[in-house]
């Protein structure tokens, strides 16, 4: 009976543990506490630019990434415009996946999404390949580039 009662805690406990290892988190991002201030007021700046439609946003504290994940609603002239304001942005690398989904994830929820992991410590911009509208939408694996 005591492996039983165990058991049971264990299984009601864990999925409260996981959860703590991600947050949601508004029009923000979560940079390391070292990281340029300049460059994060110009970053922040363009996340809060209320041109781009927001849609949801989460932090993950999971190793070895810890990354802040942004999702955004807009066609092709929306993520152009985004994709200028980040690289006037000086000292700021950006890297965009295209990536095409998979029916069983959750990534489909918008247009695009803006990644910053702390082990990279590299922005990534997914626009996603399936999303009609968008110029490249079409069917094929994940490409990347660096811009």
């Amino acid at each position: 009976m005591k492996i039983f009662a165990r058991s049971i805690l264990v299984t009601l406990l864990v999925p409260l543990t996981v959860m703590a290892l991600s947050r949601r988190i508004g029009r923000d991002i979560e940079l390391p506490k070292e990281y340029d201030q300049t460059k994060a007021q110009a970053l922040r700046a363009v996340i809060q630019d209320e041109q781009f439609k927001f849609v949801d946003g989460m932090v993950s504290y999971w190793p070895p990434d810890w990354a802040t994940r942004l999702s955004f609603e807009g066609k092709s002239e929306s993520l152009n415009t985004f994709f200028r304001k980040l690289r006037e942005i000086d000292g700021i690398g950006l890297r965009v996946i295209l990536f095409k989904g998979r029916d069983d994830e959750e990534r489909r929820d918008s247009d695009w999404k803006l990644d910053f992991s702390h082990a990279r410590d590299q922005l990534a911009v997914f626009p996603l390949r399936s999303r009609p509208g968008l110029p490249y939408a079409h069917p094929g694996g994940t490409q990347s580039t660096v811009l």
